[in-house]
């Protein structure tokens, strides 16, 4: 009773208001289940008073017309209120808590399930959902009604089995949540739930639908330092990319800090400049006694993250065959176009061929870090020649292993910059705390 908007308390009033002559009172079981804001209690009141209607609380009698039942009647409306907007105040701090710790409080979105106060992700409309994604972001449709339509030709519906609706699935399209993001206001945290697709294709999908370019992917695979050296100006991480000349492109890494840009290096230089400085690291013989030890202990939480990765690809590679057969039964059913098909199959090939090359990245990344842990263990390690041969992911194990926090660069000085800590410290400390080597990634 917020508010006297409900539509049932309208139909009463306007009930009321044809049939007043036959109406003596409205009978209540208390105040608050009439109105929980002193206003609309007031007004209310006195609307039904000007037809002739009392109102009648039966666990509050005093409420009367006189003085003291008028005092008693806008005490008790001012208490339903305070009730009431305490109860507000406290289911939103409750609900921002629970935004902060990731939980999604409302109805799972579609390609999720609500499951015991869990979001999990639904088997049966996830695949499609996904699809859409990539239709949009990777595909060579101009609309998202196309892509809508084809979707919903291959079962894409709503949990109550109805289709689903062009408002819903532009708002579906533009949602953070599917990417792995709870937003909530001005809250925008990392939600629990499992992403149904990565960030770099939901950026991609929102580039399409603003008419802007696709966003290039992230370079790590070309440009391994990008994001682990620093400005030593601005200290901001260097952003890469390849800068157009007059016949060629050129690999370059640069501060793209507005007002800054004090490093500006092309990928030759600076990547040398890594090797060198790797290739002067001479450990002792303590440490290098110690690196197999933590290399193998990092490895071991590698290999289950690269089993687990190994597992959301076989299954990826699964689902895109059956988005396949999904598209042949549809085209056969005659609810799928030629054209539509012919798109749809291109797209499941295009996915097809991406999860057996990220399937083959694991393999070698599994591969060079036993290597490196071979090396390790017969005391012969060359870290500049171990990152320079390395696979991208071994590559930034290698880096962050040495550096946990990264590097600062300069023109004038290169890596030696005094906001560089000493490589040697950065390994005691990390053996004294037995801390972990390698960040965190995966799919």
């Amino acid at each position: 009773a917020r508010t006297d908007k409900r539509p049932e308390f309208q139909r009463m009033l306007e009930y009321c208001q044809k049939n007043h002559k036959q109406i003596s009172c409205v009978v209540v079981a208390d105040l608050s289940r009439f109105a929980r804001n002193v206003v609309d209690q007031g007004t209310s009141i006195m609307t039904l008073k000007q037809l002739g209607i009392d109102v009648v609380s039966i666990d509050e009698p005093i409420t009367d017309d006189t003085a003291a039942g008028k005092l008693a009647r806008n005490m008790l409306g001012s208490m339903n209120q305070f009730f009431s907007d305490s109860l507000s105040e406290k289911t939103k701090f409750r609900m921002a808590a629970g935004v902060k710790q990731g939980r999604w409080l409302w109805v799972a979105p579609v390609g999720y399930l609500n499951v015991d106060k869990n979001v999990l992700v639904d088997g049966q409309r996830a695949p499609l959902v996904r699809k859409a994604f990539e239709l949009i972001g990777n595909g060579g449709y101009a609309t998202t009604d196309a892509v809508l339509k084809i979707i919903t030709s291959m079962g894409l519906d709503t949990r109550k089995g109805r289709p689903i609706t062009r408002q819903t699935f532009h708002k579906m399209i533009q949602n953070p949540f599917y990417c792995g993001w709870i937003v909530s206001g001005e809250t925008r945290v990392k939600g629990s739930h499992s992403p149904l697709i990565s960030e770099e294709l939901f950026q991609a999908v929102q580039s399409k639908l603003n008419g802007k370019s696709t966003p290039h992917k992230k370079l790590n695979e070309d440009f391994p330092l990008r994001g682990f050296i620093r400005c030593h100006e601005c200290d901001r991480p260097l952003t890469a990319g390849w800068a157009k000349g007059r016949n060629e492109r050129y690999a370059r890494y640069w501060c793209w800090t507005k007002g800054c840009g004090a490093v500006a290096r092309s990928k030759e230089i600076l990547e040398n400049h890594f090797f060198i400085l790797l290739t002067m690291l001479k450990p002792t013989a303590y440490l290098l006694s110690k690196i197999p030890e933590l290399a193998a202990r990092s490895w071991e939480d590698r290999k289950s993250r690269i089993a687990a990765d190994a597992k959301v690809l076989s299954n990826r590679l699964a689902e895109q065959n059956t988005l396949n057969q999904k598209a042949i039964v549809a085209k056969l059913n005659g609810t799928l176009s030629e054209d539509d098909f012919q798109v749809m199959k291109k797209s499941v090939s295009e996915e097809i061929a991406k999860i057996e090359t990220d399937i083959k990245a694991l393999d070698s990344e599994r591969s060079g870090m036993e290597d490196l842990i071979s090396q390790t263990q017969n005391q012969v390690i060359d870290f500049g020649e171990s990152w320079r041969k390395a696979s991208p992911h071994v590559k930034h194990e290698i880096q962050y292993a040495l550096y946990p926090h990264g590097l600062t660069y300069s023109h004038e000085k290169s890596f030696f910059e005094p906001s560089n800590p000493s490589l040697f410290l950065e390994i005691k400390l990390a053996i004294a705390s037995l801390g972990q080597l390698g960040v965190p990634d995966g799919i």
